[in-house]
C-alpha cells in the first residue's frame, strides 16, 4: 500500500510540475509574441517618420502641447 501511496504522490507532483511548466511556456510564448509585435510597430513608426519628417514633428509637437496643457502649472 505504501508503494501505491508513494506512486500517487509522485504522480500528483509530476502532474503539478507539468502544469506549471506548461504555464511558464505559455507565458514565454506570449512575451515572445509581444516583443516581436513591438519590434514590428517600432519599425513601422520609424519608417513613417523617415517618410514624412515634418508631419511627424508637427504631430509630436501637438501631442506634447496637449499633454502639457493637461498638467496644471504651479505658477501663480
Amino acid at each position: 500500500m505504501s508503494n501505491s501511496v508513494g506512486g500517487g504522490i509522485q504522480d500528483s507532483v509530476r502532474e503539478a510540475a507539468q502544469g506549471v511548466a506548461d504555464g511558464v511556456q505559455d507565458a514565454a510564448d506570449q512575451v515572445h509574441r509581444a516583443v516581436c509585435g513591438a519590434a514590428c510597430g517600432v519599425s513601422e513608426v520609424r519608417a513613417a517618420i523617415r517618410a514624412q519628417p515634418i508631419t511627424a514633428a508637427v504631430v509630436i509637437f501637438a501631442l506634447g502641447y496637449m499633454v502639457g496643457s493637461l498638467i496644471p502649472s504651479r505658477r501663480s
